[in-house]
C-alpha cells in the first residue's frame, strides 16, 4: 500500500491481489473523481466501513486504511489555519508516528486539487463516522491501521472543538477513558512474574517489533492530546495512575517503540500545560509536580537509553521541556544534576541524529553559560562520565571518552575553571585506563586520545600513573588498525608537550627500536596475499557484528558482558605496522617540537639522519602492505613540511624524498590509494615550497610525471570548502581531535 498521497492510495487498491470487492473498487473512482463533498463524504463512509471479506472468508484491512487515510487529510484541510504563526503551531505540534524524527503526512496540493473541501455539518457527520470506527479498531489486528486509526482520532478531535455540542464533549471523554483503560490493561497483562518489569511481545521473535497495540495506544492519546491543546488538562485532568503507566512505558518496558510513544505523550503534555500556563502553569513551575517529577525520571533513563530511536525520542523531550521552563521563567536547577550530564555526552553519540539534535539544543539553550553550567554540577558531570565508561554499550563507552577529553580540553585551558577540575583527573584516568582494555577498538581509540589531552592540560595530577599510560600508548602505537595507531602517536605528542624533555628520550629510544621492523616483515607476493584474503578458513568464526549497530557489540575484557561473538582472537600485529606507527609519531613529534614555545629543540643534526632513514625504511616492497606504508608517509610529510617551514624544508629535506615520490607516482603495480597519496603530496608540497621552485628541482621524466598527476587531480570533483559532513557538525570536535596542523 502508498500512503504517499491520496490518489496513491486510491490507485493502491485497484492493484491489490486477489482483488477488492466491487463496491470498495466503485467508492474508490468516485473519490479519484472531481465530485461533490456529498459524494466524497459517501464514499468515505463506505470505505471506512465495508467488510470485504474477498479474501478466504478473511476481512480485508486495505480499504479501512485508505479510508481512514483519506478521511484524516480531509479533516486536515478544513481546520488547516492560515495565519503564518497558527501554521507555525501546528508545525510544531505534529506527532510523529513513524518514529522521532519523521513527520506525519502533510496535506499535498496534490490532495486539495482532487477533493472538495467539506462543509462544517459535513466535517462533524464524518467526526461521528471516524470515531465509531475508531473505538472499534483501535485495537486492531493490523499496525498500520492502528496507526491511522491514531491519526483520524486527533484530526477529528480537533474538528469537534468548532462545535459545542454535548454529544461530541461526550464523544472525546468516550475515546479518552477507552485509551486509558487499554493502555494500563495492556501494561498490567504484559508484566512479568515479578510485576516489576515487562516481558517481550508474546509471538514475536524479538523486542524491536511493535508490542500488541500499547504503542499505537500512546500514540492515540499524544494525537488527542495535540488536537485539544491547553484544553485537554481541563477536560481530562492528569491523574497519578496515568503518569505511572507513562512512566512505566517510557523507562522499564522492553519494547523500544513503546518507550518512545510514551515519551511522545509526556512531550505533548508538556506543550499543553504550556499553552493554558495561568490554568496549569504549576504542573511545569512546581518542582513538586507530579508531571515534572516524571518528566525528569524519564529523561533519565531515555538520554541514556542502549536504542538510538528511543535516545532521540528522549532527546526531543529534553529539548521541549527546557525551552518551555525557560519560556514560564521557571527555575530548574533540581533538573540539572540528573539531565546535563546526558545532554553533555549525547553530544558525542554515534548515532549522528542524536549528536547533531543534542548539540543543536546545547547550542539553544545553554550559549552563553553552558561551560558555567557545567562546572556548577561537576561532580555530576564527571560521575556519570566515569560510569558510562564502564557501559554495557561499545558505542555509549567510546562517547564517554570523548566527553571525557572535552573536559579536558574546556576547563583545562580555561584560567578560571582549571582547578576546579584537578580532584576529578584521578577518577577520569582511571576509567579511561580501563577503557584501554576494551575488545572495541574504536573504545581503546578514543580512550588513547583522551589520554594523552588529559596529560597536556594536568601533567602533573597524571604523572602517577605515566608509566601505565607509557606501555598502553607503545602498544596502541602498533595495533593492527591504522587509526589507532594514528591517535597513538597523537597522545604521545601530547605526552611530549606535557612532560618534555625527559619524554622525549623515551620517544627517541622508542623509534629507534620500532623503525626498521618493516625490514623484519615476512615476504609475501601480490598473489599469495590474494589467496590468503580469500581463503574462507581464515574468516570462519570471526567478528560478529550486532543488529542494527555500526560496530560489533562488544564487552570489556574480563567484564563478563555478553556480546555478539568470542572477540579474544585476532590477528597478530605485522612488524610493518610497528614502522607504520612511527611515521605518524615522526610526524606529530615534529610538529610539536616546531611549535611556539614548545620548550623542545628538535636540530637539523637530529632530524635529517632520522628522515633520511625513514625514507630508506619506506623502499621496501617485499610484501603487499608496504604500499599502505608508503600511503601514510605521503600523507605525513605535507604535515612535517609545514611545520619545518619553507626555507628549511626546501634546503634540507625536499631532495631526501623525491626519488621515492616520484617512483610511487610512475608505479603503476603500486595501489591506487598509495598513487593518490603521492599525487596529493606532490602537489601539497609545490605549494609550500613554490609551484616554480619545485619544477625546477624535478628532472625531465619527473616533470613529466608530475604535470600528469597535476591534470588527473584537477580532473577529480572538489566540493564547496564549506560543505556539511556527515560525521558531525562544523567545529564540534575541533578541540577534542588531534594536534593542530
Amino acid at each position: 500500500m502508498d500512503f504517499s498521497s491520496v490518489p496513491r492510495a486510491l490507485e493502491s487498491l485497484k492493484r491489490r491481489k486477489p482483488a477488492l470487492d466491487e463496491g470498495v473498487l466503485a467508492s474508490a473512482a468516485e473519490l479519484l473523481g472531481t465530485g461533490h463533498s456529498s459524494v466524497v463524504l459517501k464514499a468515505l463512509k463506505n470505505l471506512v466501513t465495508i467488510e470485504d471479506t474477498s479474501a478466504a472468508g478473511k476481512v480485508r484491512w486495505e480499504p479501512l486504511a485508505v479510508g481512514l487515510y483519506i478521511a484524516t487529510e480531509v479533516l486536515q484541510q478544513t481546520i488547516q489555519d492560515d495565519t503564518e504563526k497558527d501554521a507555525e503551531r501546528n508545525q510544531a505540534s505534529t506527532v510523529y508516528m513513524e518514529g522521532p524524527r519523521v513527520p506525519s503526512t502533510i496535506l499535498t496540493q496534490e490532495v486539495t486539487a482532487r477533493l472538495p473541501p467539506l462543509s462544517l455539518e459535513e466535517s462533524l457527520e464524518l467526526c461521528q463516522v471516524l470515531h465509531t470506527i475508531s473505538m472499534k479498531h483501535l485495537e486492531h489486528d493490523e499496525p498500520r491501521v492502528r496507526t491511522l486509526v491514531a491519526k483520524s482520532v486527533g484530526a477529528y478531535s480537533k474538528v469537534s472543538l468548532r462545535s459545542e455540542s454535548d454529544s461530541l464533549a461526550a464523544m472525546r471523554q468516550e475515546m479518552h477513558d477507552r485509551l486509558i483503560h487499554s493502555i494500563h490493561e495492556h501494561i498490567e497483562a504484559g508484566r512479568d512474574e515479578t510485576g516489576a518489569y515487562s516481558r517481550c511481545s508474546a509471538g514475536a521473535l524479538d523486542d524491536t517489533t511493535g508490542w500488541r497495540a500499547l504503542e499505537t495506544n500512546w500514540l492515540c492519546l499524544a494525537s488527542l492530546v495535540t488536537a485539544l491543546g491547553g484544553d485537554f488538562l481541563t477536560e481530562f485532568p492528569l491523574t497519578d495512575e496515568l503518569l505511572q503507566d507513562c512512566q512505566f512505558s517510557c523507562v522499564t518496558h522492553v519494547n523500544r517503540h513503546v518507550r518512545a510513544a510514551g515519551m511522545t505523550v509526556l512531550e505533548k503534555w508538556i506543550v499543553a500545560a504550556a499553552s493554558a500556563s495561568e490554568k496549569h502553569g504549576e504542573l511545569l513551575t512546581a518542582s513538586s509536580s507530579s508531571l515534572r517529577k516524571t518528566v525528569t525520571a524519564v529523561l533519565k533513563v531515555g538520554l541514556a537509553d542502549n536504542w538510538s530511536q528511543v535516545r532521540m525520542a528522549a532527546s526531543v523531550l529534553c529539548r521541549v521541556f527546557f525551552k518551555i521552563l525557560l519560556e514560564l521563567n521557571s527555575p530548574f536547577e533540581d533538573v540539572y544534576p540528573v539531565v546535563l550530564p546526558r545532554m553533555c555526552l549525547n553530544r558525542f553519540y554515534l548515532a549522528q541524529g542524536v549528536k547533531l539534535y543534542s548539540h543543536e539544543t546545547w547550542k539553544m539553550l545553554f550559549k552563553d553559560s553552558g561551560l558555567d553550567l557545567v562546572v556548577a554540577n561537576l561532580g555530576a558531570v564527571c560521575r556519570y562520565y566515569v560510569k558510562m565508561c564502564d557501559a554495557d554499550n561499545h558505542v555509549v563507552r567510546e562517547a564517554a571518552c570523548q566527553a571525557v577529553a572535552e573536559l579536558a580540553v574546556r576547563l583545562g585551558e580555561h584560567k578560571e575553571y582549571h582547578d576546579s577540575l584537578q580532584s576529578f583527573i584521578d577518577l577520569l584516568l582511571q576509567s579511561l585506563l580501563m577503557c584501554f582494555h576494551d575488545e572495541s577498538w574504536p573504545v581503546r581509540d578514543e580512550a588513547c586520545l583522551a589520554c594523552g589531552i588529559l596529560c597536556k592540560a594536568y601533567p602533573e595530577e597524571c604523572r602517577p600513573e605515566l608509566k601505565t599510560l607509557w606501555e598502553r600508548w607503545t602498544e596502541q602505537l602498533t595495533d593492527q588498525i591504522w587509526s589507532v595507531r594514528e591517535d597513538a602517536a597523537v597522545a604521545l605528542g601530547n605526552a611530549v608537550q606535557a612532560y618534555g624533555p625527559e619524554f622525549m628520550t623515551q620517544i627517541r629510544e622508542l623509534i629507534a627500536k620500532l623503525l626498521p621492523s618493516a625490514r623484519e616483515q615476512p615476504a609475501m607476493t601480490p598473489a599469495e596475499y590474494k589467496a590468503r584474503q580469500n581463503d574462507m578458513e581464515a574468516h570462519t568464526d570471526s567478528q560478529l557484528y550486532s543488529c542494527g549497530s555500526l560496530a560489533p557489540k562488544l564487552r570489556k575484557a574480563g567484564a563478563g558482558r555478553i556480546g555478539c561473538g568470542n572477540c579474544d582472537v585476532t590477528r597478530p600485529k605485522a612488524p610493518w605496522e610497528a614502522t607504520d606507527g612511527c611515521l605518524y609519531l615522526i610526524g606529530q613529534l615534529v610538529v610539536t617540537c616546531t611549535a611556539v614555545d614548545s620548550g623542545i629543540q628538535l636540530t637539523d643534526d637530529d632530524l635529517l639522519p632520522l628522515l633520511r632513514e625513514v625514507a630508506d625504511v619506506c623502499r621496501v616492497r617485499h610484501f603487499p602492505q608496504a604500499d599502505d606504508l608508503r600511503t601514510t608517509l605521503w600523507r605525513q610529510l605535507p604535515l612535517i613540511a609545514h611545520a619545518l617551514g619553507k626555507q628549511r624544508f626546501k634546503r634540507l629535506y625536499l631532495n631526501v624524498f623525491m626519488d621515492l615520490l616520484f617512483s610511487s607516482l610512475e608505479s603503476r603495480s603500486s595501489s591506487q590509494l598509495s598513487q593518490h597519496a603521492a599525487g596529493q603530496c606532490a602537489e601539497e608540497l609545490a605549494e609550500i615550497v613554490g609551484p616554480a621552485i619545485f619544477r625546477a628541482r624535478l628532472e625531465d621524466y619527473q616533470r613529466d610525471i608530475f604535470d600528469r598527476a597535476i591534470r588527473e587531480r584537477q580532473m577529480l570533483p572538489k566540493g564547496p570548502p564549506d560543505a556539511f559532513s556527515p560525521f558531525g557538525p562544523p567545529g564540534l570536535l575541533d578541540t577534542v581531535g588531534r594536534v593542530s596542523q
